[in-house]
């Protein structure tokens, strides 16, 4: 039976029908949209207004807590809340001790955060707030328009929201000023920079969510102290906008996006959920030492469906399978496929569109779906080819590996770069020749696939007088590693092993 879930969208809420469609409403109805698996339910934080609309019009809106304990009643396990709160202020404050008092009512309660609260919320208002200025000024003859934004304010310490944001806009050189009509700056401050500015002509809109009383009247009203009058009387041009932020749909998308990032968040600090994550992703297994996975990628190969395993030759053993046996999950389902590793492009290619179409389908079915590689991920792997053709389409998570060179360097003491040195990692599978020139720009190299090339390597090394500089690791911190740093040694043999890297620090005496 599927859980019962509700979406609820908390205001301070308003007595101004025409503005609460544009704005509260019109709010609701993009996060309805967007969460249409979740049954809807408002509430409001101002008990006032509550209690006016309850007289006037017969409507009775539920203050939070009262909305909760209906939810509880009625069943619902997951409670996910919005705020239309512009700053996390008294009201806020308190809706956070609601819902921390029916945190264990429910399986999953989880609340968006309000307008401003972290740091890029500031950087993505200006950035709005810088539009619509642009806007306001755009048909304006002179050049000394400015656009003035009507915040409520508050005695709660997140009062300091307003600055901040203010801090921003000046940052970007916008021509725009808040106050606040509680508190500072007030429309005393106000008055001093605008007039310290040469402004003459000034845009009046509310940095409030919805455009009702304190827009209509403290702003824009016909009595003296308002402060279109006040702002008329001292000589300034004032145009105003009645609009309060619950109009622009780009208030609205934010807001959307501030709940959704709270249930990625809760998500991704919650095991059961972690779980049920459905995804693809790819998992660095190292070099070769089971020990050597990281403590996020045996997490995931324990909490996998599907487990893709790439094989180089078509019915043989994989190495990646082997390192990560140990950790996958006994419910997952493996999957070995043939990755083709000659220079057939067209056979690579079709290998590579049918895998990823595969996976695809997988994951749009709402599995977790894993690919398990060597090293990393990100370094010479067959995942990057899946990636590319995946990426965008289904969510994708990387999960980083030890890259055998890194092994290399640390279990054998030997440091690749220090200080200012410059490190090269280069690929020795078919252009050997380039190695001289790399060697002399370069402070240390890290040669990977070098196992057809390694005698012309080796005479370059020699050549180059970086014999004590070296060494040579094949199969690194498999059972049947070998270490080499005798140059005679590696003359004298005919062949080495596929898993095989040169490591040269020219700065370093082994």
């Amino acid at each position: 039976m599927d859980k019962k879930k509700a979406l609820v969208v908390i205001s301070f809420g308003t007595s101004h029908m025409d503005t609460r469609k544009k704005t509260i409403e019109s709010c609701e109805k993009l996060l309805k949209k967007e969460f249409q698996d979740m049954d809807f339910y408002r509430a409001w934080t101002s008990k006032m207004i509550i209690k006016k609309l309850k007289k006037r019009d017969n409507e009775y809106i539920m203050y939070p807590d009262e909305l909760l304990e209906k939810l509880y009643l009625e069943g619902y396990r997951e409670v996910y809340i919005q705020s239309l709160h512009i700053i996390c202020g008294e009201e806020y404050h308190k809706l956070l001790e609601i819902v921390d008092n029916y945190k264990d009512k429910f399986e999953k309660i989880i609340l968006g955060r309000p307008l401003l609260s972290s740091l890029k919320d500031y950087d993505d208002i200006a950035d709005f707030v810088k539009e619509v200025v642009l806007s306001d000024l755009s048909e304006d003859s002179n050049d000394k328009s400015a656009t003035v934004w009507m915040g409520h304010g508050t005695e709660h310490s997140a009062h300091s929201s307003y600055a901040g944001l203010e801090y921003r806009l000046k940052r970007r050189e916008i021509p725009s000023y808040i106050a606040t009509v509680e508190g500072h700056p007030s429309i005393d401050d106000l008055l001093f920079f605008l007039k310290k500015d040469e402004i003459k002509k000034i845009h009046l809109r509310p940095l409030l969510l919805v455009a009702g009383d304190h827009a209509k009247n403290d702003m824009a009203g016909d009595e003296e102290d308002s402060w279109k009058n006040i702002l008329e009387k001292e000589g300034f041009e004032v145009e105003v906008h009645l609009e309060g932020l619950g109009e622009f749909e780009y208030i609205q998308r934010k807001f959307v996006q501030n709940l959704k990032e709270a249930i990625d968040d809760n998500d991704e600090n919650t095991n059961e959920n972690y779980e049920e994550k459905a995804g693809f992703y790819g998992i660095g297994v190292g070099p070769g030492d089971s020990e050597y996975m990281t403590v996020k990628a045996v997490r995931r190969l324990d909490n996998l469906d599907i487990l893709y395993v790439p094989q180089a030759k078509d019915g043989k053993d994989s190495t990646a399978k082997r390192i990560a046996a140990p950790y996958i999950g006994k419910n997952v389902e493996v999957k070995e496929r043939h990755f083709p590793m000659n220079y057939n492009i067209e056979e690579k290619e079709n290998a590579w569109d049918t895998i990823s179409s595969e996976i695809r389908e997988d994951v749009k079915a709402g599995k977790r779906v894993g690919f398990i590689t060597l090293g990393d991920p990100m370094v010479y792997s067959t995942y990057v080819y899946l990636l590319e053709r995946l990426i965008g389409d289904i969510r994708i998570e990387t999960i980083a590996g030890i890259n055998s060179f890194i092994g290399i360097s640390s279990s054998n003491n030997f440091p690749l770069a220090m200080d200012k040195e410059s490190l090269a990692v280069i690929s020795a599978t078919d252009n050997y020749e380039s190695i001289e020139k790399v060697l002399d720009d370069f402070d240390s190299i890290v040669l990977m696939k070098v196992y057809k090339n390694f005698k012309e390597i080796i005479e370059i090394i020699e050549k180059k007088n970086l014999a004590e500089k070296f060494i040579m690791v094949s199969n690194s911190s498999m059972e049947n590693e070998k270490i080499y740093n005798n140059i005679d040694e590696i003359k004298a043999m005919d062949k080495v092993a596929y898993f095989t890297t040169i490591l040269i620090n020219k700065q370093w005496n082994k």
